[in-house]
């Protein structure tokens, strides 16, 4: 069972967390406030399967420069051994 809740947020705000969301690869708004929840709750990343399959595919799109994929790439791998 999921539940649905309602943030307000001023509109400057909300454009600083679309650009983060375009730098850092999420998939939206949604996504972000649940990973932040995560963050703060457990504080451990926990990459799920079908999130890498998607960002590994012919068809991803990024909004990163090849160095921040390469960096992005490389946090993913720290955070992985970490769970391990």
């Amino acid at each position: 069972m999921t539940t649905q809740i309602n943030i307000r947020l001023d509109e400057a705000f909300l454009e600083k967390v679309k650009e983060h969301i375009k730098l850092k690869g999420f998939l939206n708004v949604q996504e972000f406030f649940r990973e932040a929840a995560r963050e703060k709750l457990f504080d451990e990343h926990e990459i799920k399967e079908n999130y890498l399959q998607k960002l590994n595919s012919v068809d991803a799109k990024t909004y990163l420069s090849v160095a921040e994929t390469k960096s992005f790439e490389k946090e993913l791998e720290k955070r992985s051994k970490k769970i391990r």
